[in-house]
């Protein structure tokens, strides 16, 4: 295969950024870096990159809007190859070339989500793979408020479908929720449920207990470790709870809800992951922490796109802009 040279461009390399020198690339694979008058062979493909910036592709860890790229309104279904294909345009053009799509399993939430939707999404995202131009991983986001499908998750594990699987309870009054006012806030104006219906539901923030879910989880833990599945723990805003995740051998927080909840989980050696959009505008969009106070205080690891891709590629910049981070 031909060999490709990158001319003209800032090399973003993990200590610094270079400018004046060439990147080779060969086979698919950056082969070297070196200066511009030291690699003057004719038989390269050469791309100026015209003074912009030449970075790898990103790994974006958590993002969720492929189910709607895929539903975009109640009741309307998109031939999976084409969302997927205009979606990998999407992700190309935020430099995203990675990514670990967020898929929520379990029932708690089946007015917009359920089981046979996770795994109608994952069908189609194992489909489509064969096609695919990016890489395109399966998470798993594993609703504990009532555990359901335990043996078909253990399957997809075994079958090595799983790539990332988080533990997660999205219930008023705790988390990122602190209220019932402020879960009817997020749950009408984004998801549509009405007052009535959110009620119903909230009844089971009266009876979850995540200590009495320790055995369960344990074993869940147990085959994905065995399996070598990285696993995540959401929404973490309590030492309490950061304590029992560690036990389950959890070395990911994702989007801790406050600075305290944050430095725990950095004492208890796990890395932390905030979103992107929290990053770009400054504040979360739920009144939680902002991602930038974490990272000022050296409390976060990980930039993912959450639910926005172009915010994953424009957050970072900012940080180097601001003279918070270097690139």
């Amino acid at each position: 295969m031909k060999m490709i040279k990158i001319i003209n461009g800032k090399i973003v390399t993990p200590k610094t950024v270079e400018d004046n020198r060439i990147l080779l690339i060969k086979d698919k694979r950056i082969l070297d870096i070196c200066d511009c008058d030291e690699f003057l062979s004719d038989k390269c493909e050469v791309v100026d990159a015209q003074g912009g910036y030449i970075i790898p592709g990103l790994i974006d860890v958590h993002c969720d809007a492929l189910e709607f790229k895929l539903s975009p309104r109640p009741n309307v279904i998109i031939p999976h190859f084409l969302a997927l294909s205009y979606y990998e345009k999407e992700l190309l053009n935020s430099g995203i070339t990675t990514q670990f799509h967020g898929i929520y399993w379990g029932d708690v939430l089946e007015k917009y989500r359920s089981l046979k939707l996770a795994l109608e999404m994952i069908e189609k995202i194992l489909d489509y793979r064969r096609v695919a131009i990016l890489n395109h991983k399966i998470f798993i986001r594993f609703d504990i408020v009532k555990f359901e499908a335990k043996d078909k998750l253990f399957n997809l594990i075994k079958n090595r479908v799983v790539d990332l699987l988080s533990f997660q309870y999205h219930l008023p009054g705790q988390a990122q929720f602190k209220s019932f006012e402020a879960f009817k806030n997020y749950y009408t104006k984004v998801r549509g449920w009405t007052e009535e219906e959110l009620r119903e539901f909230a009844k089971n923030s009266f009876v979850f207990n995540l200590k009495k879910k320790k055995s369960l989880l344990r074993e869940i833990s147990q085959i994905a470790r065995k399996f070598k599945i990285p696993l995540v723990s959401h929404d973490d805003d309590k030492k309490e709870k950061i304590q029992i995740m560690k036990d389950l051998g959890i070395k990911i927080s994702e989007f801790p809800v406050n600075l305290k909840a944050a430095l725990c989980a950095k004492e208890n050696n796990m890395d932390v992951v905030v979103g992107a959009p929290n990053i770009v505008q400054g504040k979360s969009s739920c009144g939680n922490v902002s991602a930038l106070r974490l990272i000022k205080a050296k409390a976060a690891d990980i930039i993912c796109s959450d639910y926005h891709l172009p915010s994953m590629l424009t957050a970072s910049l900012k940080l180097y802009q601001e003279g918070i981070l270097n690139l």
